[in-house]
């Protein structure tokens, strides 16, 4: 079947409705000359917007094509060009996840090098931290479930594969695969990787995948490493993931790792406080940008509230509220 014809200037429309409806922003909002990193484009935005493009276009995006980098016009050029569709040559590395079926996993049970690897990491967590967990049976024992956690370091990878009582897949950002220690960690444990601002479908798909195989999806929905050591604001690719596969949301947070390095240095170990809270059911089928920023908002508040006030950054409540 041949795809529909589009021309640049339907392309350009879409993009600017598309990306605006996303961030939430007016359509003429978007300049078509400005780089979509101006505007906040994270990962996951990116991947969710690149997956509609893919089907109104009728067929697959080059896997080389950057969202967030570019421009809405340069993108438009590139797309309306007559020779774009065959051009499928990729440019980006190939990461440990693209080798992974994640389909064919079995979520059931953790395999023997991975138990090896977490009596590992616990065993490293203990040498290096003093940790106290609370609310790991907040877990579902066995079925699909989303972990939202907050991001305040580098290692964090560590304490969560320790305080998670299930096997978990992380979902996180392609340059964390060639972290020292953090980039062994994650590929030992099948991490997805997901190219930033990138048309990563891909790696949205593999994510699903997990979920409906009744696995346990370990995602950051702030999307980075907070600059301020309190929240930053959550982006919708965690209500998306959980609505589409329709399974709940377990946050669990930790601090006092941003410490670390001063601990480290005097030769003491970092005190790590862990808290899981409950599950949160989010209404199935979102899809409009404003359901999407509700649901992401009901899981950062639920953060907020596990976190001590210092902690919580922009989902800090007023004085009086």
């Amino acid at each position: 079947m041949t795809p529909p014809f589009r021309s640049r200037a339907d392309i350009l429309e879409y993009l600017r409705t598309a990306i605006a409806d996303e961030l939430q922003l007016a359509p003429d909002a978007i300049d078509p000359e400005r780089p979509l990193t101006f505007y906040g484009l994270d990962s996951l935005t990116a991947a969710i917007v690149a997956g509609g493009l893919s089907d109104w276009l009728g067929r697959r995006l080059p896997d080389d094509l950057t969202l967030a980098r570019a421009t809405v016009s340069s993108l438009a050029d590139r797309l309306a060009e007559p020779v774009a569709s065959a051009r499928q040559a990729s440019t980006v590395a190939a990461r440990a996840s693209d080798r992974t079926d994640y389909t064919a996993l079995d979520y059931a049970r953790t395999p023997t090098g991975e138990r090896l690897l977490k009596a590992l990491v616990r065993a490293l967590v203990r040498l290096t931290s003093r940790v106290s967990i609370e609310g790991q049976d907040s877990v579902p024992a066995e079925g699909p479930v989303l972990c939202a956690t907050n991001h305040l370091h580098i290692l964090d990878a560590l304490w969560m594969v320790a305080a998670l009582p299930r096997r978990t897949i992380f979902l996180v950002a392609e340059e964390f695969e060639r972290k020292p220690v953090v980039g062994w960690l994650l590929n030992a444990g099948r991490a997805i990787y997901v190219a930033r601002g990138k048309a990563d479908r891909d790696a949205l798909d593999r994510a699903l995948a997990v979920l409906k195989g009744g696995g346990v999806l370990g995602v950051a929905p702030e999307g980075r490493l907070s600059p301020t050591g309190g929240l930053i604001k959550g982006q919708v690719g965690i209500a998306y993931l959980a609505s589409q596969a329709g399974v709940p949301v377990v946050p669990v947070v930790a601090w006092g790792q941003e410490r670390a390095g001063r601990c480290w240095r005097r030769l003491r170990r970092v005190p790590v406080h862990i808290r899981f809270g409950p599950p949160i059911a989010l209404p199935p089928a979102l899809s409009g940008p404003s359901d999407l920023e509700r649901g992401t908002d009901l899981v950062m508040t639920s953060l907020a509230r596990l976190l001590p006030p210092s902690y919580r950054g922009v989902y800090r409540e007023p004085a009086g509220a």
